[in-house]
């Protein structure tokens, strides 16, 4: 009896242990695959953020501690032949990334693996619409936003001075690529109608008018005075080198740009919407999707717009019927209690207590757009830090006229908190891999801060009922922008139909034909702000709905916060995870 116990108490023992083996087997796979996934996205990002070195100085304040020397400062190449190279080098990505077992990843990496995926199927997608990429638009262009780029650009140390001053001849080269490129296009009968290029034509002389005293001269000038630790010797030689680097090549470089939009105006074929290409319907579709980062098909997007216009229009019909003194309240308001920004960032601060998580305390700075540059720069602008050092951020707001800051509370909240300083440094804080700093979904980013912005309504210490038909006639405004957009560049409106489109929503034939040119020019430029918006206002109804009593704003905002910038379909896949795990919880606790 006793050697049948042993003989059963052997095999056990011997059962127990290669299941311990298996197990351990197992977690050892699992360790290895997520260690090689890590090294993969690692190298990646690596790769990818040295495309060139202003990204790089904008990306990384140190990027020695990634194993990154400068060799050579330069904006990177603008050629056919370069995008072509990328799109081959990420479809070697996606063979990569296609080899890991998404199984054996953590739950983090299992996130990056997906929008990773998401964001490599786009980009080789967009290959198929080389010559349909426009990168002169007014107001998104290269041209527009490169001066407050380099301006900006962060001298973290004295060598990176150096740098920057090595950066400026290659302006010249980048834009003689991007005059090749728009003679491609041209050639392909995709240039710019010549309404488009008499604007970035104006742009670009505006912004070179006054040659010795222009803006990337002056601002340098500024800054390197400031910077601690040089000798007058040395502030003096960077300030020569400076403007001689300005007027050798930027200058110069925008001039040749003038030129050669002149010499191609007159070749494009089409000054209408995207619609009337050969491809245009298409590219359009795909322009929605990579900008909006929704999974909606054209058809859904056309309907949640119409939906969230006549919804706003029933809100502000009900308040009117029900505040009878609502018309006087619109016709006496002249301005919002609080008119300095840095003062508003306070108050915003102390305001979105209750339904954000608490922020680290960053430091920020508001500054003003150069007047060369405020005709035609956006209303305000942050600038993204580096993933290092995001301690430091800095917003700037275009105009600084009474009229301009006597509403600019709203903006403040889109551009500092809790919009996007705020939304960028948390998600910053909770240790990210670095290659989901690279990925930009501009959909989750701007629909976040503009969702954001009609929730600061309620802060700005007006009237309530004034305040709830500002943030829906705003939403009415932007959704209209975004519903005429489509019917542009989608279903082929003529500049008739549009006009006859938008005076449904205000009077003004003049102002009509302006949003129809404006939409004209940046195809899709205002759907991330409405289709995101509202695809996070949909996020959280199907929250609210499902979890009711136990639903809060705060939890629901973290949760979009701890996510991070992502396609909305994979936000939405996580949101369902989210709110059945807070299900089980609450039943447990019952």
């Amino acid at each position: 009896m006793r050697r049948r116990i042993n003989y059963v108490i052997l095999s056990l023992i011997f059962l127990l242990s290669v299941i311990i083996g298996a197990a351990c087997t197992i977690g050892n796979k699992q360790q290895r695959e997520q260690n090689s996934f890590d090294r993969f996205i690692n190298e990646m990002f690596i790769k990818e953020v040295q495309a060139d070195t202003l990204s790089l100085n904008y990306t990384l304040a140190n990027p020695e501690n990634y194993g990154i020397t400068i060799e050579k400062a330069s904006l990177g190449n603008y050629t056919i032949q370069t995008m072509n190279d990328g799109i081959t080098s990420t479809e070697n990505y996606m063979r990569e990334i296609d080899k890991f077992n998404y199984e054996l990843l953590s739950p983090d990496q299992q996130l990056t693996y997906k929008i990773l995926k998401y964001y490599l199927e786009q980009k080789i997608i967009s290959g198929d619409f080389i010559y349909y990429n426009e990168c002169l638009g007014p107001t998104t262009g290269i041209q527009a936003q490169l001066p407050i780029l380099l301006a900006e650009y962060n001298f973290y140390d004295p060598e990176d001075i150096d740098y920057y001053l090595e950066l400026l001849p290659s302006i010249y080269d980048y834009f003689k690529d991007i005059a090749e490129y728009q003679r491609e296009k041209s050639k392909h009968g995709l240039f710019m109608s010549d309404k488009n290029a008499d604007i970035v034509i104006e742009q670009c002389q505006s912004f070179i008018a006054d040659t010795d005293n222009n803006f990337l001269i002056e601002y340098f000038n500024d800054k390197i005075y400031n910077y601690p630790g040089l000798s007058s010797k040395q502030i003096l030689a960077y300030q020569n080198t400076n403007k001689e680097a300005v007027t050798k090549y930027v200058i110069p470089a925008y001039k040749m740009l003038i030129n050669v939009l002149q010499e191609l105006k007159g070749s494009g074929t089409n000054d209408k919407g995207l619609y009337y290409y050969s491809k245009g319907k298409e590219y359009y579709s795909f322009l929605v999707k990579k900008k909006t980062g929704s999974s909606k098909p054209m058809a859904e997007i056309t309907r949640m717009l119409d939906k969230a216009i006549n919804k706003s229009i029933e809100e502000i019909s009900s308040i009117y019927y029900a505040d009878g003194n609502i018309i006087d309240k619109l016709l006496s308001f002249d301005s919002f209690p609080l008119t300095e920004p840095k003062a508003i960032m306070e108050d915003l601060k102390k305001g979105i207590a209750k339904d954000f998580p608490e922020l680290i305390s960053v430091d920020y700075d508001i500054k003003y757009i150069h007047e060369s540059l405020e005709d035609y720069l956006s209303p305000a602008m942050y600038l993204v830090p580096a993933i290092d050092s995001y301690n430091n951020n800095t917003i700037y707001i275009n105009g600084r006229d009474d009229d301009t800051l006597s509403t600019i509370y709203t903006t403040v909240a889109h551009e500092g908190y809790p919009g996007h300083l705020y939304q960028c440094v948390y998600f910053r804080n909770t240790n990210p891999a670095p290659i989901r700093n690279l990925m930009d979904f501009i959909g989750y980013d701007e629909g976040w801060a503009t969702y954001v912005e009609m929730y600061s309504y309620q802060l700005t210490g007006i009237d309530d009922n004034l305040a709830k038909v500002f943030a829906a006639n705003n939403i009415l405004i932007l959704c209209m922008y975004a519903r005429a957009d489509i019917g542009i560049h989608y279903e082929g409106w003529t500049k008739e139909e549009v006009v006859s489109y938008v005076l449904n929503y205000i009077s003004s034939e003049e102002t009509a034909e302006l949003i129809y040119y404006t939409l004209l020019e940046e195809p899709a430029i205002y759907l991330p702000y409405a289709v995101g918006c509202l695809e996070i206002l949909e996020l959280r109804n199907q929250a609210e709905t499902a979890l009711r009593e136990q639903f809060t704003l705060k939890d629901f905002h973290t949760f979009l916060l701890d996510i991070g910038p992502a396609p909305f379909g994979i936000i939405e896949e996580h949101l369902n995870q989210w709110i059945d795990n807070r299900s089980i919880k609450v039943v447990i606790y019952q």
